[in-house]
């Protein structure tokens, strides 16, 4: 399959189950629906499914980096090209999971325990929540489609897991990926919005 086509597909897988996810909110969690930034939310969905660039290197210094052109589970490629380390073959546990967008998220509650936090703090903790609750639900899509592409060729794997185990993965970090985020909204919902002054 062509690159290009195989990033389209991402997008697409990432995009519908972003809207999805969304439509999951609206109905079920619209306090929460209302308090998540769609903007933030909606730009990790696609970095952690297709890259944010993927259409095109843009030629822009920065933003035509590998880590903006890639999407967040490919980024093993680039980083074991760079280190050498066998954790970081393609289709590593670490990249292949949800396990950074988690730590994001952990982070954010460690983080808001803290009584004494001025405005802007707030606001980038709650930017740091939409943002790794997007990057889940992205990274989730990306496996989903990596999921239906592997099962026309020989299975879907993860790097030194065999076939039942990386099947396992693969359902452990969905039943993540997008259960932890719609809890989270759950408790937005309940609790009645963001952090507030």
């Amino acid at each position: 399959m062509p690159a290009l086509l195989d990033k389209l597909l991402h997008f697409a897988v990432g995009i519908a189950t972003g809207v999805g996810f969304w439509w999951v909110l609206e109905r079920n969690h619209r306090g929460a629906a209302a308090t998540i930034n769609p903007i933030c939310f909606l730009v990790m969905v696609i970095w952690g499914a297709s890259g944010l660039f993927f259409f095109r290197k843009l030629g822009v210094p920065l933003l035509s980096g590998t880590f903006f052109y890639m999407a967040f589970p490919d980024w093993d490629i680039p980083l074991y090209k760079a280190t050498g380390l066998r954790f970081l073959i393609h289709r590593s546990w670490l990249f292949h999971s949800v396990l950074i967008p988690m730590g994001l998220l952990s982070g954010w509650i460690w983080f808001v325990q803290h009584p004494a936090l001025a405005a802007w703090q707030k606001t980038a903790a709650n930017l740091v929540r939409d943002g790794a609750m997007g990057l889940s639900v992205g990274v989730s899509a990306h496996l989903i489609w990596d999921t239906l592409l592997s099962s026309t060729r020989r299975g879907f794997y993860i790097h030194g897991f065999g076939g039942p185990a990386s099947y396992g993965w693969l359902l452990l970090n969905l039943a993540i990926g997008l259960g932890v985020p719609l809890l989270i909204a759950w408790s937005l919902n309940r609790a009645g919005g963001p952090l507030e002054d």
